[in-house]
């Protein structure tokens, strides 16, 4: 028995010794790929940064002072975003049609930054940093809602315009980058790396500084870390596309790489308009609503007054209905509950006032609403 129970004990020991050499070496091959995969994505990594470092610039605020002598009020960040060749015989065309050109005089770029960059600016100038030159710009127009604003330029080097990322939504945990000016342009092209904490917050905005929020933005939070020479620089993904347009961090003692970026659907609808020089006209849609659901949602007296069914937990109750507004041009009524407003679940009472913010009056946008009423889930459609 005990020869029996020692050959047994060897047999094991000798099983479980190879299940640990297999292991180790599993594990091992697997720290090795991991390395490999590691490199790759570094490489990846440095192959974007030099293909967007030259479309990011530096945007210099000037104002005019005693003689008219300019003096330097503060620097931020900007993305061209498009590009138009000068030929020698007059014409243009949109640079993509012209790599192979070779009687280019100049190039008209267009770029994007924040509002507050170039705010009560007596002149703007564009900052090319490969270069170390300053370049006189044009203020085309600024958003008076939204923190952006569109600047022209014209210099004699190519530069690359980078594109917007596709209407695919940025996800949570998708891999990000910033570059642009952090503290002034001797950290100019300064690059950060980070993750997308979190695709759509909404937040609250003081537009005309009198103490009250008139305005509910959309923004992309992320953990990249920028600084406000970063603002109106690019958030980048990791094929080179911008997905939103850096604007403000929260700054406190116990708050750390929180920053905010103004989503690319956003930016690309409102930059035609600025580019013809003109300020967005924000929609209304002509209601009076009480949040059903969250924290500042119905109390239940009020949800038993208005009929609500236990079922409809998330939504906005109309209370009224403004007289020849596009709510009511479009069939809304009072008591219908708003379910969904262009597709988007309404939780909370500021996602509509987002999502109207985003809705140019005279567009002939239409938005699908989805309502409850009457026992009845339906979808009607309201044009802007």
């Amino acid at each position: 028995m005990k020869k029996i129970k020692i050959i047994l004990m060897l047999i094991l020991v000798s099983i479980t010794l190879t299940g640990c050499i297999e292991s180790k070496n599993t594990i091992n091959n697997r720290q090795y790929d991991s390395i490999e995969n590691i490199n790759d994505f570094e490489s990846l990594l440095v192959a974007v940064v030099e293909k967007i470092d030259q479309a990011v610039i530096g945007v210099s605020n000037y104002s005019q002072g005693t003689f008219g002598l300019l003096s330097l009020q503060g620097v931020g960040s900007g993305v061209v975003y498009k590009a138009i060749a000068h030929f020698e015989d007059g014409t243009t065309k949109p640079v993509e049609e012209t790599m192979d050109a070779n009687n280019v005089i100049e190039y008209e770029y267009y770029a994007v930054t924040n509002r507050h960059v170039i705010e009560d600016a007596d002149a703007v100038y564009a900052y090319l940093g490969n270069q170390d030159v300053e370049v006189k710009a044009t203020l085309l127009a600024a958003d008076d809602k939204v923190d952006l604003a569109v600047i022209k330029f014209v210099h004699y080097i190519y530069i690359q315009p980078l594109e917007f990322a596709g209407s695919e939504e940025t996800k949570s945990g998708d891999f990000a980058i910033a570059i642009g000016s952090p503290s002034g342009y001797d950290f100019f092209g300064s690059v950060t790396f980070g993750v997308v904490s979190h695709p759509r917050r909404y937040l609250a905005d003081d537009i005309d500084g009198d103490g009250t929020s008139e305005w509910d933005a959309e923004y992309v939070q992320h953990d990249v870390t920028i600084n406000p020479g970063n603002s109106g620089g690019p958030l980048i993904n990791i094929y080179g596309e911008i997905i939103g347009i850096n604007t403000m961090k929260f700054v406190d003692s116990t708050i750390d790489n929180m920053g905010f970026s103004i989503p690319s659907p956003v930016v690309t609808k409102l930059i035609p308009i600025l580019e013809a020089g003109e300020v967005p006209n924000r929609a209304v849609l002509g209601v009076n609503s009480i949040q059903i659901g969250g924290l500042n949602g119905m109390s239940p007296i009020q949800r038993m007054d208005n009929k609500i069914p236990d079922e409809i937990t998330i939504g906005l109750f109309i209370s009224e209905v403004v007289p020849n507004s596009v709510a009511n041009r479009g069939g809304l009524m009072k008591d219908d509950i708003i379910l969904k407003f262009n597709n988007i679940e309404m939780v909370y009472s500021y996602q509509i006032r987002a999502e109207l913010g985003k809705i140019i009056v005279g567009s002939d946008t239409s938005i699908p609403v989805e309502i409850y009423r009457d026992g009845e889930i339906i979808t009607i459609s309201l044009r802007f």
